[in-house]
């Protein structure tokens, strides 16, 4: 089966499994990005390991989770337990100073848990996002939606996934000039452009479908958004992988590669997306604090 047939079949499988855990939420989503986060460092360890580099691996596998678990608890938990990460990670390469590898194996353990702990743990507080009592009441009020948490991680998956496609494609038949030909050779400006209009096409179509909670022009805003940080996500993982000179994190996901190749758009995408939502009530009124 050819990659672009197994990519397809991957998304019939995928697109209705992932729209369950959308919708369902609370522990199940936060089992589900916990899964995402223990699959995604052990594809970053093996990245590390082709090239014979030191890391902490059992520490970062478990503060890695444990930012996430503390990321259902609200972001003040989710703050303190990455500080705490921060400070476990230099206490315990302390012991480490008279080896020349100390530093590279601190800094490899923070990059990953900063990258899958940090980063990629955004995803729970957005699904969570009505958890602020606040914009719970002024998304169910005044915009009409009684699950926001869905309706922004459905908007940023959907947004994101669609811009990486319409990327593809238009890249494809259209692509010639090159944004960074050393780190990602098939990526390109008419490419990037072309997704960033899906982009925005298919974030009117969600905004519409669930009754237009955002107005237009905050809906085309948060799409760019959306476009511009996936494509800075795709960016850093594949400057790792050359780095590296691996092509493929992993084997996981059929046609894609491992879930670092997959869900490499949305780490960025994830913090950037709750940080806009949070501004975004914040200038219509509602306190986020």
């Amino acid at each position: 089966m050819s990659n672009f047939w197994q990519r397809i079949v991957t998304a019939a499988i995928a697109i209705p499994i992932l729209y369950v855990i959308f919708r369902v939420g609370g522990a199940i989503f936060l089992l589900f990005i916990m899964a995402l986060v223990l699959t995604g460092q052990i594809e970053y360890q093996r990245l590390l390991q082709s090239r014979s580099l030191p890391y902490a691996r059992g520490s970062g596998i478990v503060l890695s989770l444990l930012i996430a678990a503390a990321a259902y608890k609200g972001y003040v938990d989710f703050s303190l337990v990455f500080t705490l990460s921060v400070l476990l990670v230099f206490i315990f390469n302390l012991r480490k100073t008279g080896e020349e590898s100390a530093i590279i194996r601190g800094g490899a353990t923070l990059f990953g848990i900063v990258y899958l702990g940090w980063l990629l743990c955004h995803a729970v507080l957005l699904r969570n996002i009505d958890a602020r009592g606040a914009i719970g009441h002024y998304a169910g009020n005044v915009q009409g939606l009684a699950d926001p948490g869905f309706f922004f991680i459905f908007f940023t998956v959907a947004c994101t996934f669609l811009n990486d496609t319409g990327a593809y494609f238009t890249g494809l038949k259209l692509g010639k000039k090159k944004i960074a030909p050393v780190i990602s050779p098939g990526k390109t400006v008419e490419g990037t452009l072309g997704g960033v209009i899906v982009c925005i096409v298919t974030g009117l179509i969600v905004n519409y479908g669930f009754g237009s909670p955002l107005s237009s022009d905050w809906t085309i805003l948060f799409a760019i958004f959306v476009s511009v940080a996936a494509v800075f996500g795709d960016l850093v993982e594949s400057a790792i992988k050359r780095g590296v000179g691996i092509k493929d994190s992993g084997g996981i996901v059929p046609g894609h590669g491992g879930v670092l190749d997959r869900f490499d758009s949305l780490i960025f995408v994830f913090p950037v997306s709750y940080y806009f939502v949070l501004v975004y009530y914040s200038m219509h009124g509602v306190a986020v604090g």
